[in-house]
C-alpha cells in the first residue's frame, strides 16, 4: 500500500477514535482487518503486530500511534 493511503487509513483510525492506550507504552488499536497492539519503545520508535508491519516494516497502525503520540506529547 502507498505511503499515501496509509497515512490516510492513520488519520481515519485516529478520527473514529480506534486507540486505546495502555500501560507500558503499549496501544490497542482497531483496524480494518482486526485490533492490533502497537508498542512504543525506549528509543521511541513504535512496532506493530499487524502482517503488514511484520512484512514492511511501516503500517496504517503504527503511523496512528505514531501521529497520537505527537498530538499528545506522550
Amino acid at each position: 500500500m502507498p505511503i499515501h493511503k496509509m497515512l490516510e487509513k492513520a488519520d481515519r483510525i485516529l478520527k473514529r477514535g480506534r486507540i486505546e492506550r495502555l500501560d507500558g507504552g503499549s496501544f490497542n488499536v482497531i483496524g480494518d482487518h482486526g485490533t492490533y497492539t502497537v508498542v512504543q519503545t525506549l528509543d521511541g520508535k513504535v512496532h506493530c503486530n499487524c502482517p503488514g508491519f511484520i512484512e514492511k516494516g511501516i503500517c496504517s497502525h503504527s503511523l496512528a500511534v505514531s501521529k497520537y503520540l505527537q498530538y499528545y506529547k506522550k
